[in-house]
């Protein structure tokens, strides 16, 4: 009980506007989620519109309450029918109606509207009107409220479906990235591996044979469709294949990489931080791969370079062809 009356000071404290912006702010939505809260809220609205039609409110209560709460046209309206059925007691002490013991709940109800002058009967028509029309109201900013509850929450579903949907898909590019770079990291292991055995001697008494390795040097401004492709024979006990990759003098990048691929857009070979070498006017990029990697057919060779401390450049693509004999 004692709660009650704490909740029901502190909530006519709210409608005079005598509460700080936060504690009122958390009387709305409370009031906004909790029905009974909001009925009893409504009881303490009420409770004030009698003390006030009954002037029992002080004078600093009546000045707040005529100061915010008679500021709604629909609650002067509310505070009119409240004085109006306050002058109804008085009505009925001075109607004097005599009825027999006899007399049903009907007939008193009859007798009691008969005995009403005009001025009570049109009030006591409105109030009813007044409350069956604050019912309807009340009902539909009910179900608005409740309409836009669940679009908030419809909406809240669908953000998360939707950021779901995205850490999964970064979560699977991931795995992608993943397996591709471990990929290449085998892919170079493998190619160190036979370019170191190709390099160390098998016999200390007698070197080794030396490796047979197919050259081919690739020229900037050649173009996939039609005109001239390089092309490179190469013997099948080839065992390394070298190219020299021509590039422009002027070029200001330091480093270079490249990427191979087949005519079908498959990674067969990369590789980063190359140097060019230059002799007179030329400047190529050398590249070492094992023969092994190339099958015949068509290739494009991608060639970008790389700045101190700058992001990676396409500088062009070269395109030949592999014939093994």
């Amino acid at each position: 009980m004692a709660a009650d009356a704490n909740n029901e000071k502190l909530i006519a404290r709210y409608l005079l506007g005598d509460l700080p912006e936060e504690q009122q702010v958390e009387i709305e939505d409370r009031a906004f989620a909790d029905k009974e809260y909001l009925a009893l809220v409504t009881a303490v609205e009420n409770d004030l519109i009698d003390d006030y039609v009954r002037r029992e409110l002080s004078q600093a209560e009546r000045q707040k309450f005529e100061s915010r709460f008679l500021a709604s046209a629909e609650r002067r309206k509310r505070v009119e029918f409240a004085k109006a059925l306050a002058r109804v007691p008085v009505a009925l002490e001075r109607t004097v109606i005599s009825q027999p013991a006899q007399w049903t709940w009907r007939d008193s109800l009859y007798a009691f509207f008969v005995g009403l002058n005009p001025a009570l009967k049109f009030a006591m028509v409105g109030g009813m009107l007044f409350f069956l029309m604050g019912g309807v109201w009340l009902f539909g900013e009910t179900m608005r409220l409740r309409n836009q509850l669940a679009q908030l929450q419809s909406q809240n579903q669908t953000q998360k479906n939707e950021l779901q949907q995205q850490v999964e898909a970064e979560h699977r590019r991931n795995e992608e990235l993943n397996a591709q770079l471990a990929q290449e990291k085998q892919q170079r292991e493998q190619s160190d591996e036979s370019l170191r055995q190709f390099s160390e001697t098998g016999d200390e008494t007698s070197p080794a044979p030396r490796p047979v390795v197919a050259s081919l040097i690739l020229l900037p401004g050649l173009s996939r469709g039609g005109g001239e492709k390089a092309h490179l024979a190469m013997p099948d006990d080839s065992r390394l294949v070298r190219l020299q990759i021509g590039i422009d003098p002027d070029e200001p990048y330091k480093t270079f990489a490249v990427e191979l691929r087949t005519a079908a857009g498959r990674q067969v070979w990369t590789r980063e931080n190359l140097t060019a070498r230059t002799r007179g006017r030329a400047r190529a990029v050398s590249l070492t791969l094992p023969a092994s990697v190339l099958k015949s057919g068509d290739y494009e060779l991608r060639l970008s370079g790389r700045q101190e401390g700058g992001a990676s450049e396409d500088i062009g693509f070269y395109y030949f062809n592999v014939k093994k004999r």
